[in-house]
């Protein structure tokens, strides 16, 4: 499969990243997190070059980190900044790989490639969620999933699966009925359904949303940007009344493979209605936890199964017009896989 290198990937929510050592491992690499003097984010391997140690086992000492196995320490720049053995002699010819790293929306983001490449105008934006002043926020929700993140994404691209996955918690019968606009910009991608006069979803029937037994119209509108970052946004309104009138469960899904079997799946839901209530907040919480856990994940790991490690297109997959947008996807990651490889 491989994976792209030249773009942005969510290393970890930069509340995860605090006072101790980070370990991540992303596209196979195993990658260090740390925070400098200032509180910047510092990036880099996380394998001591002298005796493979990882480095998040050892500790900060101002900028650096001191390996935990002999003492050497690594300085923002990859670069052997202390010898524990010979003070007097730096051994800046020895290094580690050092990464390109922004912290911004509430995510520390990390290039993997080219560091000359690495334009932080290309970070997807996700202003949403700095703005506590006018939704009511979830928590930060990570999960660590054995699944190949392509097919998450192709998971989230297709919503129509919720019907049949998520028949009593997210979906709705009208969801395979909707209407559907797929459109691409750059490298970005948009599916949009909007699902006229059917039941409402679970999650909106609540005191001043919907009722129980109304007919709604709902939609749900993703946008994705490479290699795995997601905004979606559902929301109901009474049939036929203006989307304005109506409310909507905005969030954002930021998929890190880990290797080509597994990744890490952080997502935080936000809302208009229902402001300041911790009950609602706690259910939807749950809720979303039982659907992405209970119902998408064993679905997913089943096909990854019958897969058996055999290629997506390889396997002749039947196309219909709701994949649309997750074709575009896979596209589109394919392209910048091969663009890499032309350089």
């Amino acid at each position: 499969m491989g994976f792209v290198r030249n773009c942005w990937y969510a290393a970890a929510w930069s509340s995860e990243v605090q006072e101790q050592p980070y370990h991540a491992r992303i596209i196979g690499e195993h990658i260090l997190l740390f925070r400098g003097e200032e509180g910047q984010v510092i990036a880099l391997s996380d394998t001591c070059p002298h005796r493979f140690a990882p480095l998040h086992m050892g500790k900060i000492v101002g900028d650096t980190i001191e390996c935990p196995y002999h003492g050497l320490r690594f300085n923002a720049e990859g670069r052997c900044a202390h010898n524990p053995f010979d003070p007097k002699t730096k051994l800046l010819a020895v290094r580690i790989s050092a990464y390109p790293v922004v912290e911004r929306d509430r995510f520390i983001w990390i290039w993997m490639g080219d560091a000359e490449r690495a334009d932080p105008a290309l970070i997807p934006d996700f202003p949403w969620l700095n703005q506590t002043d006018v939704y009511t926020m979830s928590g930060e929700q990570i999960m660590r999933q054995p699944l190949d993140y392509e097919l998450v994404l192709d998971n989230l691209m297709d919503l129509t699966h919720g019907q049949f996955v998520h028949p009593t918690t997210l979906g709705n019968e009208s969801i395979a009925t909707g209407a559907l606009k797929t459109r691409q910009e750059g490298t970005r991608v948009y599916s949009d359904r909007w699902n006229p006069d059917g039941d409402a979803p679970a999650l909106f029937v609540l005191p001043g949303v919907v009722q129980a037994g109304d007919k709604v119209d709902y939609w749900n509108e993703m946008r994705w940007d490479p290699p795995g970052a997601y905004y979606l946004e559902v929301g109901v309104t009474l049939a036929g009344r203006p989307r304005e009138e109506g409310h909507f469960l905005g969030s954002v899904h930021m998929l890190t493979p880990v290797d080509e079997e597994n990744c890490v799946y952080r997502y935080l839901l936000f809302r208009t209605f229902q402001p300041g209530n911790d009950e609602v907040t706690r259910s939807l919480e749950e809720l979303a936890n039982y659907a992405f856990r209970s119902e998408d994940e064993p679905m997913i790991k089943a096909v990854q199964d019958r897969m058996a490690g055999r290629a997506f297109w390889d396997m002749k997959p039947v196309v219909l017009k709701t994949d649309h947008a997750g074709i575009l996807v896979r596209r589109t990651l394919e392209k910048l896989k091969q663009m890499e490889m032309a350089d």
